[in-house]
């Protein structure tokens, strides 16, 4: 099993941002409660963010919402509040899929990794992707609840059933983290 924090970069979620998402710190603690609680178990924690470059001006996330998470710039780096360590592995990702054209498959197929656990920003367009790649992809999906967000409510309500009817398996924060975590051991 491996958790994926899906763009909880400067960009998206530090008010500084350019593309601010208002309801990212909502979910920071969570999602530092499921690291935590991943490290405990020996997870890989990969952080899958947006980072472009002019190169990347034909991707379908540049072209819809223009520059942004520029390469090498703070606006790309994980926000200061999530808990990231050197150890942790950063995947670039240049579109709303984590999968396409980036490393993260094969990273996750070289740490013989069956079982993947999405979180981040926004719950209905890189999350969702990345999920449902990664579902394609043969993966089991895990999402949980309280570590997504968008700054669409309504966005957000109506893909969480999704998850768990054509992703994977969805969860609250709580209870994946007193039980059903068993079944992806």
């Amino acid at each position: 099993t491996a958790i994926l924090v899906i763009d909880m970069i400067n960009e998206y979620a530090d008010e500084k941002g350019k593309i601010y998402c208002k309801t990212a710190p909502n979910i920071i603690s969570n999602i530092n409660k499921l690291i935590t609680f991943g490290r405990s178990h020996n997870w890989p924690i990969i952080f899958v963010n947006t980072e472009l470059s002019e190169k990347d001006r034909n991707s379908i996330l540049y072209k819809k919402w223009g520059p942004q998470a520029e390469s090498g710039t703070w606006h790309c780096n994980v926000i200061d509040k999530l808990d990231q360590l050197s150890g942790d592995i950063t995947i670039q990702k240049t579109t709303f899929d984590g999968f396409y054209d980036s490393l993260l498959e094969s990273t996750l197929n070289s740490l013989k990794i069956d079982n993947v656990v999405v979180t981040g920003i926004h719950t209905h367009v890189c999350v969702q992707f990345t999920a449902m790649s990664a579902a394609n992809r043969g993966y089991n999906v895990i999402a949980i609840e309280e570590c997504m967000t968008t700054g669409f409510q309504e966005n957000h309500d109506t893909r969480l059933r999704l998850y768990q009817t054509h992703i994977g398996d969805l969860y609250k924060l709580n209870d994946f983290l007193t039980t059903s975590y068993l079944l992806y051991e």
